[in-house]
């Protein structure tokens, strides 16, 4: 039997994880915007970092209490979302996005280095279990993929002087959000595995089904903003940054922070869904334009993949 107060503090803890989230992406993008930052970088990697730190948070907490089915459910289920639900909804809204200029020439060179990214957690998870080194592994190939962003970066970016009373609001607007961020992602977990026990069910499925939604809204309300407010660019980077972030970054501190080891069967189906929807998305966007019956085409994926899921539970 569920106890209502376990449910109320998951809810109120997702409400608090996305209006934290939305206020350090706010104040993240003005600050990028101070230093002369440019659209396309603030999306894949300013913006995917900011709707990543409830994942981030989560995975913390979960590394803390040693919950690691939840943390890979949660980041497989955000992932997952992103590529269908998110990049969906902005397609449907959007009508008909053309991919063009400098912010296409970013997406094709970076097609094939994402779908790597996606696999090598799928590869180093093949033996069940994610080690200390296997967390190093992932922070690197993550470092790389920042490192191949900024060098991109360089040739756009317009340097700027910032004055620190500037962003001095900014600032203190990121460290409360922060905290309080960290404070909602505590709770999201201690309440995501006290419902998994109510209900008999493992903390993976959990996490893949519920937490992940209240995780990825921070990508899915950016995504909405930035095609209704024609800024195409911040959207449809944010979509593949999130995913690189949450399969690398995350994945990796979780495994430093404690080694663990999951039921292979879940996590290779869960994984090999990943990896076949991140292709088709990317497929998506090599063809430089996407419309709405794609994005119709991405949901209906989402749906098959939650039924696939509660039949095997």
């Amino acid at each position: 039997m569920i106890e209502i107060t376990s449910i109320f503090i998951l809810l109120s803890s997702i409400f608090i994880i996305v209006k934290a989230a939305d206020f350090i992406i706010k104040a993240i993008s003005n600050i990028s915007k101070e230093f002369g930052i440019t659209e396309y970088f603030l999306g894949f990697v300013i913006v995917a970092f900011g709707t990543s730190i409830p994942e981030l948070a989560t995975a913390i907490f979960g590394s803390i209490a040693k919950k690691s089915n939840l943390i890979l459910g949660n980041l497989i289920g955000a992932s997952i979302l992103d590529i269908t639900l998110v990049l969906g909804v902005i397609a449907i809204i959007g009508k008909h996005i053309k991919i063009e200029g400098k912010m296409f020439r970013t997406f094709d060179q970076t097609l094939f280095m994402t779908l790597g990214m996606v696999l090598l957690p799928f590869i180093l998870g093949l033996n069940g279990k994610f080690s200390r080194l296997d967390g190093i592994i992932l922070l690197i190939a993550f470092g790389f993929y920042l490192f191949m962003l900024i060098e991109r970066e360089k040739k756009f970016r317009h340097i700027k002087r910032v004055v620190l009373k500037d962003i001095h609001k900014d600032i203190i607007i990121l460290v409360i959000s922060i905290s309080a961020l960290l404070f909602g992602a505590k709770f999201l977990v201690d309440s995501a595995i006290d419902i998994s026990a109510s209900l008999n069910v493992s903390p993976f499925i959990i996490g893949i089904l519920v937490v992940s939604i209240g995780t990825t809204m921070p990508e899915l309300t950016i995504g909405m903003r930035s095609v209704i407010k024609r800024v195409k660019n911040i959207g449809l980077g944010e979509v593949i940054g999130s995913i690189i972030t949450n399969m690398l970054l995350v994945l990796g501190i979780a495994a430093l922070i404690n080694p663990f080891v999951f039921d292979k069967r879940v996590f290779i189906s869960s994984a090999l869904f990943l990896i076949t929807l991140t292709f088709v998305g990317l497929l998506f966007l090599q063809k430089k334009i996407v419309t709405w019956k794609e994005g119709f085409a991405l949901i209906f994926l989402y749906i098959t993949f939650l039924i696939s899921e509660v039949i095997f539970i």
